[in-house]
């Protein structure tokens, strides 16, 4: 399905989740070398700012300050592991995988590097070899809510949904408000059947007709495309301008591959 990612990892940048399942790896492209003697920042200073950057989408510019920092500070796992993920969300998984392979082998107890190439993993559909990263980044960081959503949403990729559902609710012991995270768990239980339990968790974050949406979408991936226009339909009496409802119904009428709208 390549359309909208469907339910999400909780990742220092959204944008890894854009791409799911759609196109293939990229080659960064060539940039000068960086010029280690220009000032450039390390350490904590370094590290902050790359995360600022990353978080803000803004990686044009933390590529070259990241390559700046390296240059100056070529043993720094952090530094390493955030331009692996920045590499990582432009769909540059070969250059990505080799940034956090350093990272580890500098500092094999960075949490943040064996959840990030867990989520490369699930990106490039290798979700038995994600699973034990995930659950390392757990180990390492046990208090970490969103490590546990990943590896909540990797079992459901891999259609394991009972240890989806198990790892999403030890997530939401520790952040109980968390909508990413309902709205997992809310997949994972409709994809067994228990629906009236997934629009509780639907309903934890999304109004009624959003909340609908979700539940139709659910049934449309379990095969169920009867069950799915009826809720699509139902969803639209509640709130008729419901784009996300509108495209998913056209979609499944024309019999085509359905857009996969998951309201957010």
């Amino acid at each position: 399905m390549c359309a909208r990612a469907l339910l999400g990892w909780v990742v220092l940048s959204a944008a890894a989740l854009a791409a799911l399942g759609c196109g293939g790896a990229r080659e960064m492209p060539d940039e000068p070398p960086a010029d280690p003697d220009k000032g450039a920042l390390t350490g904590d200073l370094a590290v902050q700012l790359a995360q600022t950057l990353i978080e803000a989408g803004a990686h044009g510019t933390a590529v070259p300050m990241l390559r700046s920092a390296l240059a100056k500070d070529p043993k720094d796992a952090r530094l390493h592991y955030l331009m692996a993920t920045v590499l990582r969300d432009r769909g540059v998984y070969r250059q990505a995988r080799e940034e956090y392979a350093i990272a580890l082998e500098l500092q094999p107890s960075l949490a943040p590097a064996h959840a990030g190439l867990a989520v490369l993993l699930d990106l490039e559909g290798k979700h038995d070899e994600a699973k034990p990263l995930h659950e390392k980044a757990i180990a390492l960081q046990p208090d970490v809510p969103r490590y546990l959503n990943n590896l909540g949403f990797s079992r459901y990729l891999a259609g394991d949904h009972q240890a989806a559902i198990e790892a999403f609710e030890k997530a939401l012991r520790l952040e109980p408000n968390a909508p990413t995270v309902y709205n997992n768990l809310g997949f994972a239980l409709a994809a067994l059947g228990r629906d009236d339990e997934a629009k509780r968790m639907f309903r934890q974050s999304l109004d009624e007709a959003a909340s609908l949406n979700n539940l139709a979408l659910a049934h449309e991936l379990r095969g169920d495309p009867s069950a799915a226009r009826r809720m699509y339909q139902e969803a639209l009496l509640v709130d008729p301008s419901l784009k996300a409802a509108l495209a998913n119904l056209e979609a499944l009428d024309k019999g085509g591959a359905p857009p996969a709208e998951e309201t957010e």
